[in-house]
């Protein structure tokens, strides 16, 4: 729910949100009705369920929602909402649940997570390719929290802390305004997915005057906004899921948003005067929320990074290899995999670490699979950069036995 001082759950609003509708002063008995235009009026902008539909699934006391309503409605206006909320049925989940939490709860550290995973401190010097990819990262208990859906005292929560700004919804046309409002009266697939998209046009085009996620222009470049817009369009692909199934098709694509919201943490800790609070934790829980859907995609060095940042670097090894062979055919990510994987593995790993991605390497080239002649560089720098990383860390007998396996690896990239 809004925070008191930040205006978290949209019940607490900025100046932006209306408080003129009340209901009848002093009722005997509260009014759903007049809840409904209360909320629609004073809250909606900065909830994208637009109808408290979040405020019921999460199952918030009535005394937190008025307690938090009356710093911008009357009491009465506030147990009107509090009517209109409970009519929307029972909830589907306690407050304090975290949506998306890998069987439900974190493991306690990085070891712990080794454990839970493969049994014991190690990565397996008999895991196959196979078996790695049908480890779904949906399922593996981590050492990180998702976020809660409103945390009044951190931002480490999926809402915001102020509704859409105007440069968002108005940019091109009206076009995000639109597609919004078409979801709305829509809730399709096909609508949410351009709602989504407009979003995201309009938070990060250069041609948008008030885009704040311009990410590599640091004159335009406005962390805490983009961070902002963000965790509201996450929202709305989230309740999406919840009110139609949380394995409901929407596309990886659109879950993406979540892997941006991390971005917009990470790349604001380059901003020293004003990063975004919490940055590393709200970098690796955002990003590896929306890695866990599809690990094909993003440099591993990114959601990797995020976990080495807060010292978990059995999970970063992981996130590495995990994506290793998820990667399509004829990519150059498999070899820069390969070498995170190194980088990031723990010294007692590093060996059976890079033995499984030089494996995995060479079942992609004997199939056919290799990176583009003019990629075939940079595949092999990443071979040699993962060679020499190793070097630091393992044993001089292990050193030879991974220059022989690099070896047929780096002559048919240096053939090509």
């Amino acid at each position: 729910m809004l925070r008191p001082a930040r205006l978290s759950l949209a019940l607490l609003v900025v100046a932006a949100c209306s408080d003129s509708v009340h209901g009848p002063r002093d009722p005997v008995i509260p009014d759903p009705v007049f809840g409904r235009m209360a909320f629609e009026q004073s809250c909606a902008g900065c909830h994208s369920s637009r109808d408290a539909f979040d405020l019921n699934a999460f199952g918030f006391a009535d005394t937190t929602i008025v307690r938090r309503a009356v710093k911008h409605v009357d009491s009465s206006t506030a147990r009107n909402i509090v009517a209109y909320i409970r009519s929307l049925g029972p909830s589907q989940h306690d407050e304090n649940v975290r949506l998306f939490q890998p069987k439900g709860t974190p493991v306690t550290g990085d070891v712990e997570f080794a454990n839970a995973l493969f049994g014991r401190d190690a990565w397996p010097s008999d895991l196959t390719t196979s078996q790695l990819t049908s480890i779904d990262p949906r399922t593996v208990q981590v050492a990180i929290r998702m976020p809660v859906w409103s945390d009044e005292s951190s931002n480490t929560d999926w809402m915001p802390d102020f509704p859409l700004p105007s440069a968002i919804l108005e940019y091109s046309g009206g076009l995000a305004a639109g597609a919004i409002a078409g979801y709305h009266a829509a809730p399709t697939r096909d609508n949410l997915i351009r709602a989504v998209n407009a979003l995201r046009t309009a938070d990060r085009s250069s041609a948008n005057p008030g885009a704040p996620c311009l990410l590599d222009d640091t004159v335009r470049v406005r962390y805490r906004e983009c961070f902002e817009v963000r965790r509201w369009t996450s929202t709305l692909v989230a309740l999406h899921m919840l009110r139609y199934g949380m394995n409901v098709d929407i596309g990886t694509q659109i879950r993406d948003i979540w892997w941006d919201v991390g971005n917009a943490a990470r790349k604001s800790r380059s901003d020293r005067s004003a990063p975004i609070a919490n940055s590393a934790e709200n970098w690796v829980s955002w990003m590896f929320l929306g890695w866990s859907f599809d690990p094909s995609k993003h440099s591993s060095s990114y959601t990797g990074g995020g976990f080495r940042q807060v010292g978990l670097m059995r999970h970063a090894t992981f996130v590495a290899l995990r994506s290793q062979v998820a990667r399509p055919r004829s990519s150059l990510n498999p070899y820069e995999d390969l070498a995170n994987a190194v980088r990031f593995a723990p010294a007692a790993w590093t060996t059976a670490v890079a033995s499984f991605g030089l494996r995995q390497l060479d079942e992609r080239q004997k199939s056919g699979d290799r990176p583009t002649a003019a990629q075939s560089a940079m595949a092999v720098a990443s071979i040699n950069s993962a060679l020499t990383e190793a070097n630091k860390k393992v044993p001089l007998a292990d050193r030879a036995k991974l220059a022989a396996m690099a070896q047929p690896l780096l002559a048919v990239l240096t053939a090509q």
